[in-house]
């Protein structure tokens, strides 16, 4: 991911979507009847985050939280988003994760968070030397096409 402070002449960004967090349990959760949690419920349920340099149990959604002078339970730091659906799927965990990340996927219900969690914009990037490169330019623009369909 780019940042706005990352500029390089050699380099060349494109934004491909604006990300948001959800909350995410299994679809037979205990709360899964539920049409909303309440800020509680939320801090107290067993929770799983995502940690890239592992081991550590906070993240966006904790600074959130000490904002407001509060601390969720989270049990499970895992290094990769990719594992979470399938971890929420067979526990009895509750995640905030990237809305486009569980999609449809019908075993995962779906609620709002309950407090404002910065979410983040997916950028891509490539170095000047491929930019007109032909095969380069077909795989970005796959990627662009890709994108763009998951948000109709």
């Amino acid at each position: 991911m780019v940042t706005l402070d990352f500029q390089a002449q050699d380099i060349h960004a494109k934004n491909l979507y604006d990300e948001r967090y959800i909350c995410a349990v299994r679809h037979d959760h205990p709360i899964a009847q539920q049409t909303e949690l309440t800020l509680e419920q939320f801090c107290q349920l067993e929770q799983a985050l995502i940690s890239y340099h592992g081991g550590s149990f906070s993240g966006v959604t904790d600074q959130a939280l000490q904002s407001m002078g509060l601390q969720r339970n989270v049990n499970l730091s895992v290094q990769n988003f990719i594992v979470l659906p399938e971890l929420l799927e067979q526990s009895d965990l509750l995640a905030v994760l990237p809305e486009r990340l569980i999609g449809n996927l019908p075993n995962l219900k779906r609620f709002e968070p309950l407090l404002k969690i910065q979410g983040f914009t997916k950028t891509l990037i490539w170095h000047e030397r491929t930019h007109k490169d032909p095969a380069y330019k077909w795989i970005r623009e796959l990627i662009e096409k890709a994108c763009l369909i998951e948000e109709e």
